[in-house]
């Protein structure tokens, strides 16, 4: 066999393994969490604002208008969104492998207090999202 083909055949039994495939899963969530959050806008806007300062002294991070969005906006939703995501991935690796009941508690409390936050840092985006600076 040559170099070449033990080559190929190498890669291809490390792509078939379980690490790879969990780090493949792991990419593509990453990807439909930052396509979720807005990525897409900043890339194709051509000079996005980064973060808006108002006259009083203040910042805001969302913008009242539903069409723009800021940089630091994008990165706000893009974490909660990944910190839904692992309350999920929390809730679902504890009901699926009850091992031990403490560790299960601990982890559906913390996978409510992940989600939790998620929800209501999205809400208050949402809620600010829409409500003009006076």
């Amino acid at each position: 066999m040559s170099y070449r083909k033990k080559g190929v055949s190498r890669l291809v039994d490390a792509l078939k393994s379980e690490t790879a495939d969990k780090a493949v899963t792991a990419i593509l969530i990453i990807l439909v969490i930052a396509f979720f959050s807005g990525f897409t806008y900043s890339l194709a806007t051509n000079r996005p604002l980064s973060i808006i300062y108002l006259r009083g002294g203040g910042m805001r991070i969302f913008l009242w208008d539903v069409r723009m969005q800021t940089h630091a906006e994008t990165i706000v939703v893009f974490f909660y969104y990944a910190l839904a995501a692992f309350g999920l991935f929390l809730y679902a690796r504890a009901v699926s492998r009850p091992s031990d009941p403490r560790t299960t508690k601990y982890m559906l409390f913390f996978s409510f207090l992940a989600l939790l936050l998620a929800f209501l840092g999205i809400y208050n985006g949402l809620i600010e999202k829409f409500t003009q600076p006076t």
